[in-house]
């Protein structure tokens, strides 16, 4: 099991178009991939209402979990969708 900490950057935060584009990436990889924030339940990275069910606002901090044989890459797929501004 691999982690990975990030601070959410897009203005909306974490909307249905960011969560969209996660479930996107997370679907791609053989992982199981997590999102986590402090107060917030686990939410499976491949399930788009536990990702908006978050309600996590612009500037906070997130915790990525993966979990299976491509960790690395799929780790790598999830932060660069909020590294590269989720396309917005």
């Amino acid at each position: 099991m691999k982690t990975r900490q990030l601070i959410v950057q897009c203005e909306g935060g974490l909307h249905l178009r960011v969560a969209a584009q996660i479930v996107k990436a997370a679907q791609g990889h053989r992982s199981k991939l997590h999102v986590t924030c402090e107060g917030c339940p686990r939410a499976n990275a491949c399930s788009i209402l536990e990702l908006l069910a978050l309600g996590v606002s612009k500037g906070k901090p997130l915790e990525l979990i993966a979990d299976g044989p491509d960790e690395e890459t799929a780790l790598r797929a999830i932060a660069g969708v909020f590294e590269g501004g989720a396309g917005i």
